[in-house]
């Protein structure tokens, strides 16, 4: 599963980023210049009873219609004259200010409290007023988006049920409930397989369905709740954030010890036996090694030795996770402002290389130097060192490009990632990858 694309264009020269900005701006900036809209000049007042073609005024009112019509195009020319007389002396303004050029701010807007509220508690559990809480932050995150509309107690009972099951079908199995790895690989059965399971004292059964890849909208283009675990909860499909970030929680429930971990594009889950490092690739059911991930040819050696991909986060680096997650959201429903830039630095302290930061960070001054740049009349490259201010902005876009070059990270190319959408595609067809029209949890009597 390929997640919600932030698209970089790499570079080490002078490159713009264009898809991303358009993509998720909730607004045009060419939009940010002003407007000018001259008076429709209009015809003079007549006599309706008079008989002459109204197109052709006769001789007696011709002089006063021509100087109607030649007062009214004056009037016009000065009113062009004098914005554009504006305009020069704004841009010539910025030439020599100090002053910060205005950003777009949405802070105002109802519901960006909530994401405030989230980047609040969030904060709490990574400087330790808080304990860290996979679960509270998620639905924090997902209720933020949701604009407090998500319910906690449905949303915890969810999980619980999830947490009952695996426990069961322990108990059932006679495995070790102490046993780490036992957990591990339950929660695993749980989530792609059909497991069945007795409720202790009745003649009832509980049924669980296999979680399955959702292939509509799996990048999230329409509908961001598919992005979510709470809709993962509900309809028992996901995709390869949502999965792992439940297979997370409910480890978290039983405790014991799994990780999040990445490569291109894609999240999964780490989890060891001892010394031994294995990998629950949730979106096609199987325990896989890092060979896996390296194979698809995208995972560069400076992005392992600078811990981009393949490394298990701790509790501090996946609440930080859970962050730029909150900015992401923030970002698709409002667009990029001072909270961005507020909870992206939170990130990068606890996580500097938490590459979709990194991306989102690149994002954030491009689309900051693209305003800056039209607010002075989009001049030439070789005009903007006379700007200070854009050309401070321009620079620093193009700095975040090259922490992303030095980083090692590379885009999966578009011919790539085509075949990687015919193949998921031609899959979707397949029987076994349909959604299952049986509830997720089903309760019948025992055989």
């Amino acid at each position: 599963m390929i997640m919600p694309k932030i698209r970089y264009v790499q570079s080490r020269t002078v490159v713009f980023i264009t898809g991303i900005i358009f993509y998720f701006l909730p607004f045009p900036l060419s939009g940010q210049l002003p407007s000018f809209r001259p008076p429709v000049p209009a015809p003079a007042s007549f006599n309706p009873n008079l008989n002459f073609n109204p197109h052709t005024p006769p001789p007696s009112c011709r002089h006063s219609w021509d100087d109607n019509y030649r007062r009214n195009d004056e009037m016009v020319r000065r009113d062009m004259e004098q914005h554009e007389r504006k305009q020069r002396i704004q841009q010539q303004e910025l030439l020599y200010s100090r002053e910060v050029i205005a950003f777009p701010e949405f802070s105002g807007i109802p519901g960006t409290e909530y994401f405030r509220t989230a980047l609040e508690k969030l904060e709490q559990m990574l400087v330790g007023e808080q304990p860290v809480n996979l679960k509270r932050a998620v639905y924090l995150i997902e209720n933020a988006y949701l604009e407090d509309k998500l319910d906690y107690n449905r949303f915890d009972s969810e999980i619980q049920n999830l947490k009952r099951i695996c426990l069961l079908k322990m108990k059932e199995e006679k495995l070790d409930s102490d046993d780490p790895l036992a957990k591990i690989m339950m929660i695993f059965r749980v989530m792609t397989d059909v497991v069945r399971t007795k409720e202790p004292g009745t003649e009832k059964q509980l049924v669980h369905y296999p979680m399955k890849y959702d292939f509509e909208d799996y990048r999230c283009r329409n509908d961001m709740t598919n992005y979510m675990v709470s809709k993962l909860l509900s309809v028992n499909t996901g995709q390869c954030h949502s999965l792992p970030l439940l297979f997370l929680i409910l480890a978290e429930e039983l405790g014991t010890e799994a990780y999040l971990s990445s490569s291109p594009s894609h999240l999964f889950v780490k989890f060891r036996d001892g010394n031994t490092w294995y990998n629950a690739e949730l979106t096609q059911g199987a325990i896989v090694s890092d060979d896996f991930y390296m194979s698809s040819g995208f995972i560069k050696s400076e992005a392992l030795r600078n811990g981009l991909y393949l490394q298990p986060l701790d509790k501090k680096q996946l609440t930080a996770q859970m962050l730029t997650d909150l900015t992401l959201y923030y970002v698709r429903k409002y667009g990029f402002d001072s909270f961005v830039k507020e909870s992206l630095d939170t990130v990068l302290k606890w996580h500097p290389n938490n590459i979709d930061a990194r991306l989102i960070e690149s994002n954030y001054h491009t689309a900051r130097a693209l305003h800056a740049i039209r607010c002075c009349g989009s001049p030439p490259k070789e005009r903007l060192p006379l700007y200070p201010q854009v050309y401070e902005l321009y620079n620093t876009m193009l700095q975040s490009y090259a922490v992303l070059d030095s980083l090692g990270y590379e885009d999966i190319p578009d011919e790539v990632y085509r075949n990687w959408i015919k193949q998921t595609e031609s899959e979707k067809d397949n029987r076994e990858n349909r959604p299952s029209p049986i509830k997720q949890i089903e309760i019948g009597r025992a055989s």
